[in-house]
């Protein structure tokens, strides 16, 4: 077998396959997370092999994880898990069999190289958002932008104008630069206290995938308007715009615990604000001195 290790929001994942099961060309974003070998636990293991797990589903539906609007239907099985990973093109790309904490993950590949790349990338950032909900490290669906060596996450549901915004403070905003624009990780540290954004591997249809990370600035949850308004979110309203922007199997009461515990510490450290906007500089300048204060 040959191993693959890799290291993202200072964590480590380790992918195995066989001599016949060369998976390095699918994964070009992970290059940048590529590490030598250490001898560490860790935070999940996947193997990947052509016949090591069906097609068929096994177990009981429990629910569809959604990617990025493309929905993978999870079983619950004895030992864990079971997902079947479908392209955009609703062609079967994967299956996955996990344990409970998906620290132990099977993979088979289907289907030409752009279903199998895209399949193996799924497979992964699953494994990555439910394991690491055990190690304080919550995967969101955000768009990040640097500013004075700190992250900003811009949250709200697909459309309203995540990445838009970090194109404007690119744009109006000197200084600022992107970090993530779909996928980025946040890990708490508990005894630090400290929060910090990272980038991975899954950056959705925009290309940016550094393995850098910054301390955390703010959240700010978008919503397009006819006028640029933005107040600071009191906690409740914070908790409920930061947790509904993570990755989470509301059905596994285990995971979605401990991502709820982690939001609740993030939220006493980090402020959070919703802005009602236009897509246009003055709603970018009017955020910028907000939440950078």
């Amino acid at each position: 077998m040959k191993h693959l290790y890799f290291r993202v929001a200072d964590a480590l994942f380790l992918l195995q396959f066989s001599e016949s099961t060369d998976i390095r060309p699918l994964i070009p974003s992970c290059a940048p997370f590529n590490i030598p070998p250490v001898k560490e636990v860790p935070m999940f293991e996947m193997t990947v092999g052509h016949d090591l797990v069906s097609q068929e589903p096994v177990g009981k539906e429990i629910g569809q994880f959604d990617c990025g609007g493309i929905n993978h239907g999870m079983y619950k099985t004895e030992e864990g898990y079971k997902i079947l990973i479908s392209s955009p093109e609703k062609e079967l790309s994967c299956s996955m069999e996990t344990n409970e904490e998906f620290s132990t993950c099977r993979v088979s590949l289907f289907g030409d190289y752009n279903n199998q790349s895209f399949g193996l990338n799924n497979a992964m950032m699953i494994a990555f958002a439910f394991s690491g909900a055990y190690h304080d490290i919550i995967l969101m669906h955000a768009s990040v932008t640097i500013y004075d060596n700190k992250g900003y996450l811009f949250l709200g549901k697909s459309g309203t104008g995540k990445s838009t915004h970090s194109q404007l403070w690119h744009k109006y905003i000197s200084g600022s630069e992107l970090l993530n624009d779909d996928n980025p990780a946040l890990r708490f540290f508990p005894k630090e206290g400290k929060v910090r954004v990272y980038g991975t591997p899954w950056s959705g249809k925009t290309p940016c995938y550094r393995n850098l990370s910054v301390e955390t600035g703010a959240f700010l949850r978008l919503e397009q308007y006819p006028e640029n308004l933005i107040n600071k979110e009191p906690g409740i309203k914070a908790f409920a715009s930061i947790l509904s922007s993570c990755s989470t199997m509301i059905w596994d009461k285990c995971s979605y615990a401990r991502i709820c515990d982690t939001v609740a510490s993030i939220v006493e450290r980090i402020p959070a604000y919703y802005l009602r906007c236009r897509p246009d500089e003055a709603a970018a300048r009017l955020s910028h001195q907000a939440i950078t204060r």
